[in-house]
């Protein structure tokens, strides 16, 4: 253990005999931060751990945040504290491990704050033409563990023209059954917003808290950040302050000549937990105005339409049930509207609920980047 020891009283209490010893850090002058935790840490025993690295940050205000490292960017680059472990080789087999702490804050920025909804519209509501007409082989169209169907529906989107859906014979014509006209709804028609070109994408904030060393820096108001084994922070990291709260100013920059940084780069203001449940109501379409479809059917005996079977009024209420005259054939079909008015409906839907909502903001102010 004397040689963690001698570790730890070599990285935060560097004396003058200490920087003797190291050996590139000079006799017993001043050092500032910079200078003195990038000397050579020495044991007890004379062997040397390498060297670490630090920066001289303004100290916070009484009773505010401390400084922090600070990582921001995409999500799924995220990294963690366990990302800035300093590992050092000691004695007689020892590790000596100066981890950071564990994140002393995670937070995401919200997502853009337009959220637009669809415009809802209706499709035109239509009548449509029976599109179910088949032959019974026994009389009004009844049931009966004899009776056969023999489909003779005309093809959709029937205009009632004369068409010829097959044939049926007279062993197979009984009856004829020819279905209702219907009023076909009209059907919700979606435009979606447009996405929003200029739309923030979400990021998050990693804070670490980094050992912090008084009486290292040259200039009182000045803390010894210390970090990794290496003369700079790796990627996406910067010294920084949180402040709670999302009105919060970060402070001005500091004045020409003045060596001394501030932190008045603000980053962004990120929140420990966000509450997204915006959506959009589903359109619908509402009728309010009811349809009128009437035409007449006409079926013949040919398939030329020119040899009339039976004509009949149809509606969208029900159907009809026809019996021919013995021997009757069935060959082709046309149909004529005598009232087409399908009724009229409205839009409806397409409105914003839910709310965007983030809690915990914290205002990430920090130094001027290095880079």
């Amino acid at each position: 253990m004397r040689g963690v020891q001698g570790l730890l009283s070599g990285l935060l209490l560097l004396g003058a005999g200490g920087l003797a010893a190291a050996g590139g850090c000079g006799g017993g002058a001043e050092y500032g931060c910079a200078e003195e935790v990038a000397c050579e840490i020495v044991n007890d025993d004379g062997t040397s751990n390498g060297h670490c690295w630090g920066r001289c940050v303004p100290e916070a205000p009484e009773d505010m945040p401390a400084p922090e490292l600070v990582w921001t960017g995409a999500e799924p680059l995220a990294p963690s504290c366990d990302d800035l472990v300093w590992v050092i080789p000691g004695t007689a087999g020892e590790v000596v491990q100066l981890a950071f702490e564990p994140a002393k804050f995670r937070g995401r920025t919200l997502p853009s704050e337009s959220h637009e909804c669809p415009t809802c519209a209706c499709s035109s509501p239509s009548c449509a033409l029976p599109s179910d007409v088949s032959a019974s082989s026994q009389f009004m169209c009844g049931e009966g563990p004899e009776e056969t169907w023999t489909p003779f529906a005309p093809p959709a989107g029937w205009d009632g023209a004369c068409v010829s859906p097959g044939w049926v014979g007279p062993d197979q014509l009984g009856s004829l059954a020819i279905g209702p006209t219907r009023e076909v709804p009209c059907a919700p028609v979606v435009e979606e917003a447009p996405v929003p070109r200029d739309a923030p994408a979400v990021e998050v904030a990693v804070a670490c808290r980094s050992r912090l060393v008084h009486d290292l820096c040259a200039l009182p108001g000045q803390l010894c950040m210390i970090y990794q084994q290496q003369d700079h922070l790796p990627e996406g990291w910067r010294h920084c302050r949180r402040l709670p709260g999302k009105d919060v100013s970060c402070e001005a920059p500091a004045e020409p000549g003045n060596p001394w940084p501030t932190y008045s780069e603000k980053l962004g203001v990120f929140y420990t937990e966000v509450n997204d449940t915006r959506d959009c109501t589903p359109c619908t379409c509402t009728a309010v105005e009811e349809g009128r479809c009437e035409a007449t059917v006409s079926a013949y005996q040919d398939r030329a339409c020119g040899a009339p079977l039976v004509s009949a009024i149809l509606m969208t209420e029900a159907g009809i049930c026809h019996d021919p005259v013995p021997d009757s054939t069935l060959g082709s079909l046309s149909a004529a509207w005598l009232v087409n008015e399908p009724g009229r409906c409205i839009p409806e839907g397409g409105v914003g609920v839910g709310e965007l909502k983030g809690e915990g903001a914290q205002t990430i102010c920090c130094l001027p980047s290095e880079r």
